[in-house]
C-alpha cells in the first residue's frame, strides 16, 4: 500500500470516529469540520480525554494506522 493510500485510510477512519464520538468528544467543534491529516492529532487528544475506554482504544487504532 502506498503512502497516499495509507493516508486516505487514516483520514477516513478519523472521519468515522469524529462522527461516532461527536456528541461525547467533539460537540464544541463544527459538525461539518473537514477532517484532514492536520486535524488528527487534536482528534486523538480529544478521544483520549473524553471518549472513555472505547475512545482511547479508537485513538490508539488511529495512531497505529500511521505506523503501518
Amino acid at each position: 500500500m502506498s503512502a497516499d493510500e495509507k493516508n486516505k485510510v487514516r483520514v477516513e477512519l478519523a472521519r468515522q470516529l469524529f462522527k461516532e464520538y461527536y456528541a461525547s468528544c467533539f460537540w464544541h467543534w463544527k459538525p461539518d469540520l473537514l477532517i484532514t491529516e492536520a486535524t488528527i492529532p487534536a482528534l486523538v487528544k480529544e478521544l483520549c480525554a473524553h471518549g472513555g475506554r472505547k475512545g482511547m482504544l479508537a485513538a490508539a487504532k488511529l495512531q497505529n494506522t500511521e505506523e503501518r
